[in-house]
């Protein structure tokens, strides 16, 4: 019998089981794999942007006591294979560099030398000794810097620091500007800023000298990529390379794919024929793990004084960074120009784009990494408004495209199906008087106060289209899963997922509990682990889980109900159309008092099969996949008041709206929750957190003092509808995790330009927003 409740778990509000271990201090994450012998790592980090490694000394510190090895650039390279993450694809160039720089470090923090240690005081202290002379170059900071002629080159094998171009273009371009009434013109200049998960990057690699084994227990969001890629970078045979993800103190982008301080562990320990540990510290993820949004748009748009749009042209520059990721160099760049037309009629479309190597740390993916073209796009159809006199609402109306438009192509000519944006604009417009906002807003002037009010809408892929995917050059693929009943009748599911956050755990147990009939705490979902779970390679990215890996459960769940339903069909004499399971017994339906327990069935096919009934299959397991059908999209639209303070520039949030459509929800307490975060990361990205750099390439937002978090403070209550439109679809959920982080920095953006307008402020046309720019906008203070 089922030791937990059942029933409909679907669409219940049940407390994560994850959250147990996690709030009751019981997790296990990198810090927390402890073991005798275990040695710890510490990474000596170029001071400089640019320059050229004359001279490295290690002897002081490789004769500390406790010291047990220390690997430089050249000991590194000689151990490992140069690093280049980049496919082959026309116009991109990646470049080669090695795990540790040899002769050139190109931002502050490129990793120069690995001390490995007995613990990791003696371990920096040791780094404090490594002496390092540099011969020290230009930096290259912007992109303008990056393309100039004579500019410094990062690479050899990257000429004019061109990393990569592109261009398209959709419809009647030319026409449609020439046949325009105006053409309206935004810039958007966004600032670079960081994923800051609460626990930085780190791994703990042993090697088993008997067997030749390696196991790296890793904070990662991508368990099989990141198998095979070490596997590769360390020469190490990948059937003797196990990777353990276990509880990871979020994400959000950054730990996908591998970075290289992952396979420079992974060396030491095969080098030693030992265990190390490395935990990234705070001023180590600031300054060296990456970061992302560092991209300058400009953008024209045609229109008719109706207020229809024509089309649009797209010019993007993007700062990578020294060393380009797997992905952020060719597929986020094109991820955020194939959707910058968003939920919106656009016939005819163009865009390029340039990206750049620069001395600054790596361009990840970070939250929602296309987030660029919802800010430029929803800022310029506000301006578009104010140009003509025109209600935002107004405008937007005249040019979303709604449900009875679809099927239809997107700006880019992608299909769109089942996209819901336009419906969850009217849902937001009915909670809003913008009327009695204007009228507010005209008594608070007359007292000396500042408002604004600000909406924003998209659409995010969660998981997209084969066809979307496919334009963006990532290949769509299937969610695999496997599951299987053990003999108490408990079950067992195994998905390729890693989660780092989102309650995987508690969603997937509800979608198999509901199909298996069994109860929410019989269900364990194993995960991160690549010798137990099923390979795919994207592991928990890009909001796809609620969709695809939901998918994967109910087709395996289901693949197993038909195989204990045929068993117990037998042992009922009924037809397996005709059972059902219960509170993990199988009965008949409508005779719910004569059954057979599940845990019945399960030990008898485990245990004595020559028992149990002739001619059926009694491997109570599956290993199946999920297509993902037609795919799916998630929409939200947000509004955002604000109220500035005319004497500091300070901006408070008063009031936040959010209608969003996920689809089904599995769980509207992890729904929230990812809304709350979601708009919260998106709100501290506009306001407070900067990824700085000084004009000589040095980082100067290190520590907590200088790169700002937000806090309980900055953010407002969040006020959230949900629409759950259900598609034609066998699942319903659809992801949720990112799309908060995009909408928010629009609306919110497009509140404070409202208030500025009415004081005859100048628009905001770089991020982030200070005091000290809104006060600049506002004509206060001159502008630096």
């Amino acid at each position: 019998m089922s030791s937990s409740p059942t029933g409909r778990l679907v669409g219940a509000r049940i407390n994560r089981k994850e959250d147990v271990r996690i709030l009751t201090g019981k997790g296990r994450y990198i810090d927390d794999v402890h073991g005798r012998g275990v040695l710890s790592a510490y990474f000596v980090r170029s001071v400089v942007a640019h320059g050229r490694i004359t001279r490295i000394d290690v002897e002081a510190a490789r004769a500390m006591p406790g010291v047990a090895a220390i690997y430089t650039g050249a000991d590194m390279a000689a151990m490992t294979n140069p690093v280049n993450l980049l496919p082959p694809m026309p116009n991109l160039v990646g470049p080669t560099f090695p795990v540790l720089a040899v002769d050139t470090v190109r931002h502050v923090g490129d990793p120069v030398a690995i001390v490995i240690a007995t613990d990791r005081y003696t371990a920096e202290d040791a780094g404090a000794l490594v002496d390092v002379d540099y011969d020290v170059l230009d930096p290259v900071i912007s992109c303008d810097d990056a393309f100039a002629p004579g500019a410094p080159q990062l690479f050899d094998d990257v000429p004019g620091n061109l990393i990569f171009t592109d261009e398209a273009s959709f419809g009647d371009v030319e026409e449609a500007f020439a046949s325009a009434d105006r053409i309206v013109t935004d810039v958007l200049d966004q600032h670079r800023w960081s994923c800051v998960p609460m626990e930085g990057r780190g791994g703990v690699a042993t090697y088993d000298q008997a067997t030749g084994g390696l196991t790296y227990e890793a904070s990662t969001q991508s368990a099989h990529l990141l198998r095979i890629m070490l596997a590769g970078f360390t020469n190490q045979p990948i059937n003797q390379l196990r990777v353990v993800a276990n509880d990871i103190g979020g994400g959000f982008g950054l730990k996908f794919a591998i970075c290289r301080e992952d396979i420079a562990v992974c060396a030491a320990a095969k080098k030693l024929g030992g265990s190390v540990k490395w935990t990234e510290d705070r001023n180590e993820n600031l300054t060296s793990a990456g970061s992302a949004r560092e991209e300058k748009l400009t953008v024209e748009a045609a229109v008719r004084n109706d207020g229809t749009l024509l089309g649009l042209r797209v010019s993007m520059d993007m700062n990578l960074g020294a060393y380009p990721g797997m992905a952020s160099a060719f597929a986020i760049p094109k991820q955020i120009l194939f959707m910058l037309p968003g939920p919106y009629k656009i016939p005819a479309y163009a865009y390029s784009v340039r990206v750049a190597a620069t001395n600054k740390a790596t361009y990840v993916a970070l939250r929602g990494p296309w987030a660029a073209e919802t800010l430029a796009r929803e800022r310029l159809l506000d301006k578009i408004a104010d140009e003509l006199g025109m209600s935002p609402v107004e405008l937007r109306r005249r040019n979303l495209i709604t449900m009875a438009d679809q099927p239809c192509p997107m700006g880019t000519g992608v299909p769109l199906e089942t996209m819901t944006a336009a419906e969850t604009f009217e849902r937001l417009v009915s909670k809003v008087d913008l009327d009695a906002i204007r009228a507010e807003q005209a008594a608070a002037r007359a007292e000396g106060r500042l408002l604004g009010f600000g909406i924003g809408t998209a659409f995010e892929p969660a998981p997209g289209t084969a066809a979307y995917w496919a334009n963006i050059g990532f290949p769509a693929g299937s969610e695999p899963m496997k599951m299987r009943i053990e003999a108490d009748g408990k079950v067992t599911a195994f998905t390729s997922q890693v989660p780092h956050g989102q309650g995987h755990e508690t969603t997937l147990a509800q979608v198999i509990g509901d199909e298996l009939g069994v109860g929410f705490d019989d269900v364990r979902v194993v995960f991160g682990d690549t010798d137990a779970t099923p390979y795919s390679m994207m592991g928990t990215a890009g909001s796809k889980a609620a969709m695809m890996a939901t998918g994967a459960a109910t087709v395996a769940a289901r693949e197993v109900k038909a195989k204990v339903l045929e068993i117990a069909a037998h042992m009922l004499e009924a037809s397996p159309s005709d059972l059902q399971i219960e509170n993990s017994v199988v009965s008949v339906k409508g005779v719910p008092t004569s059954g057979v327990p599940l845990a019945q069935i399960a030990m008898g096919a485990m245990l004595a099969p020559g028992l149990m009934p002739a001619g059926v299959d009694l491997k109570l397991e599956a290993d199946t996949s999920y297509d993902g059908e037609t795919g799916g999209w998630s929409s939200g639209s947000h509004a955002c008041w604000v109220e500035i303070d005319p004497d500091t520039g300070k901006i408070e949030i008063s009031r936040y709206v959010v209608v969003e459509d996920c689809g089904t929800m599995i769980n509207p307490g992890v729904v929230d929750g990812q809304v709350f975060g979601a708009v919260a990361m998106g709100i501290g990205g506009m306001l407070l957190e900067h990824s700085a750099y000084g004009p000589d390439g040095q980082y100067v937002a290190a520590t907590f003092m200088d790169y700002l978090m937000p806090s309980a403070p900055e953010i407002p209550e969040i006020e959230i509808d949900h629409l759950e439109y259900q598609a034609p679809t066998m699942i319903g959920p659809r992801g949720v995790g990112e799309g908060g982080t995009v909408i928010a920095p629009a609306a919110l953006m497009n509140a404070i330009d409202d208030a500025l307008r009415q004081v005859g402020g100048t628009r905001i046309e770089a991020t982030p927003v200070t005091p000290t720019r809104i006060l600049e906008a506002m004509g206060v203070i001159p502008r630096e």
